[in-house]
């Protein structure tokens, strides 16, 4: 090596070794980018949850309800043809939901963890559990946005919106339908149901997420 490379080699190590080196999630953050390297959404999840949720999520759940003891039977005797006839799934990959409504007899309730259930007697009545309602105060599921239709994970340019559109209809749910209402004082009232669910298949537990429930006197 000549000497003038050699010296030149020199002057651009030590240049380097003088740069402050900004890792590329930083620079992102500097910038008021995103640092996990997917796009910021144009939709902001609890606005859009607001905006459809009486124009478009309970206008597909009514339209969509069936008799919860009439669909336990169908679902019974012939899964796949009921599931075609009265579900919704967003792709083969993913499971089936259903919207239901009925009369329902409040059983017990279960507040052990935040994710609080309450068991249900479906009418007929027969004094035994057909399915559990949430209750929260943590609401867990997918069945409000994957029942949905016109609404499509590709409506959304990242998983984090679409993942946050769940949440915030749960949360529509905590704040019209569930809250004020004292669960263990209602033990053995009857109420009129409308809610969705998502079919784990037979001997699973039907779990129902509420959009209306209203208690008899």
């Amino acid at each position: 090596m000549r000497i003038k490379e050699i010296i030149f080699c020199g002057v651009i190590g030590a240049a380097l070794l003088s740069c402050t080196v900004v890792k590329n999630d930083e620079a992102k953050k500097e910038a008021g980018g995103n640092p996990y390297g997917f796009s910021i959404g144009t939709i902001d999840p609890k606005q859009y949850a607001d905006e459809i949720w009486d124009s478009m999520v309970i206008k597909r759940i009514e339209a969509m309800a069936v008799d919860f003891a009439d669909l336990a039977r169908e679902l019974e005797s012939g899964e796949a043809k009921a599931s075609e006839a009265y579900g919704y799934r967003l792709s083969e990959r993913n499971a089936y939901n259903f919207a239901v409504k009925g009369t329902a007899k409040l059983l017990s309730v279960d507040t052990s963890s935040a994710s609080g259930s309450a068991s249900l007697d479906a009418y007929p009545f027969d004094g035994q559990e057909d399915c559990r309602l949430r209750i929260g105060p943590v609401l867990q599921g997918y069945a409000l946005r994957d029942i949905q239709s016109d609404i499509s994970p590709n409506n959304f340019v990242n998983q984090v919106d679409w993942a946050r559109l769940a949440t915030e209809l749960n949360n529509k749910v905590k704040e019209t339908v569930l809250a004020g209402v004292d669960f263990p004082g209602l033990v053995g009232k009857e109420a009129e149901l409308l809610g969705v669910f998502t079919w784990e298949g037979k001997g699973g537990v039907i779990t129902v997420t509420p959009v209306r429930l209203n208690f008899k006197d």
